[in-house]
């Protein structure tokens, strides 16, 4: 099959309509891992054999025969894309960034990247700058310094191309002959402008830019707020110059910090106005303008935690008295490894619950799955085919 015809089908599949990462993630893994059908033996079946052989909803059944008639249009794209060098690593390529896997899990991670330049900085260790477009002086400082510290110590900056600390990040990064990852808020075919300006850095491999959207698709307030999960999730470091307490750096962070991942976050000079010193008492570390950690971190409160976010976030994870583990990391360390009923669970790490508060706590946290049945079972909600994510 042409390479490019092979992308068709990961393009199709990777922006059905209104399909969200995790559902089009578990439906990667339904066909190409446990079905072990081709993308083309599975676009050949047609809405009645998809209904024979899967149990698909009606919605999806119509949005996969959209897609399937959408092909011609879609193999265009594909192979301008391959002719004008981009290339597409579906979640299944080894090419894939494991770090990106493991920060966002199956629920969030893009189940196609879009790129053009050297694929191997995707594997590389990765610092993410995030600010502010309007950010002050100070805040363009220290991310000049972050990125300038960064380059020094082999680690690619991550940034996603906007006014301010995004952009400012980017230029240090290249000043100081450092390797970049440009993040778009757009699609990777629409961002020909910018190619240009950086024709030379991308050609020597120091930037490779990314895009997780349909390669047509034009800037959009939306995408960008999107993007900004994935340049907290291709990176092992985030350090936060400025943020406003609403927008896409205050929303990443907050994410992030629900994700339970370190924030660095610049301690602000006392006449500035900005909602740095909130994300610190939200969880955040503070660190100085050479990027060192003055203040230790602050827990969350409930009450905190919940004023600042319009999302429902799961509360602070409960904990043995001082010195023991924590329950929430054990159990969910216990269903990594399979399916246990509660009473498995309840033996196993010898709990002092009753089985009612077990099943309520289970059946409330994000990163556990129930399976029906009597007894019922439960399992972590990310662990799903080595494979693909492991």
């Amino acid at each position: 099959m042409n390479e490019y015809i092979d992308k068709t089908y990961w393009i199709a599949v990777a922006h059905l309509p209104k399909w969200n990462a995790e559902r089009t993630n578990r439906f990667i893994i339904q066909i190409i891992h446990e079905n072990k059908i081709s993308w083309a033996d599975f676009f050949e079946l047609d809405k009645k054999g998809w209904k024979e052989l899967f149990a698909f909803t009606e919605k999806e059944l119509t949005d996969l025969e959209y897609a399937k008639n959408d092909m011609p249009r879609l193999a265009f794209i594909a192979e301008q894309l391959q002719n004008e060098g981009f290339q597409i690593i579906p979640i299944n390529s080894p090419d894939y960034p494991v770090v990106l896997k493991e920060n966002l899990k199956i629920k969030s991670s893009p189940p196609v990247l879009y790129i053009k330049g050297r694929k191997s900085l995707l594997q590389e260790d990765a610092v993410a700058i995030v600010g502010s477009r309007k950010a002050g002086a100070k805040a363009l400082e220290f991310t000049d310094y972050v990125a300038k510290k960064s380059v020094k110590e082999f680690k690619v900056v991550v940034s996603g191309f906007a006014k301010g600390v995004d952009k400012q990040a980017l230029d240090s990064t290249i000043e100081a002959n450092g390797k970049s990852i440009i993040v778009l808020p757009q699609g990777i075919l629409t961002f020909q402008s910018g190619f240009k300006k950086y024709y030379e850095p991308i050609v020597n491999g120091n930037v490779l830019v990314l895009s997780t959207f349909f390669p047509k698709a034009g800037w959009d307030v939306s995408l960008a707020m999107a993007r900004n999960a994935y340049i907290y999730g291709l990176a092992k470091e985030i350090y936060v110059a400025e943020s406003d307490s609403k927008g896409g750096t205050w929303e990443g962070a907050m994410d992030g910090l629900k994700r339970q991942r370190k924030i660095y976050v610049r301690y602000p000079e006392s006449k500035e106005k900005n909602a740095n010193l909130k994300l610190v008492e939200l969880g955040a570390l503070s660190v100085n303008m050479d990027g060192e950690i003055v203040d230790s971190k602050v827990i969350p409160s409930k009450e905190l935690f919940e004023a600042a976010t319009k999302n429902e976030v799961s509360e602070p994870s409960a904990t043995y008295e001082a010195g023991k583990q924590n329950i929430e990391k054990d159990i969910l360390e216990l269903l990594n490894k399979g399916t246990y009923t509660t009473k498995e669970i309840l033996l196993v790490l010898k709990l002092d619950w009753d089985s009612r508060k077990l099943t309520s706590f289970l059946k409330k946290n994000p990163n556990v799955k129930a399976i029906a049945g009597k007894p019922a079972k439960f399992t972590r909600n990310d662990v799903i085919s080595p494979s693909l994510f492991g």
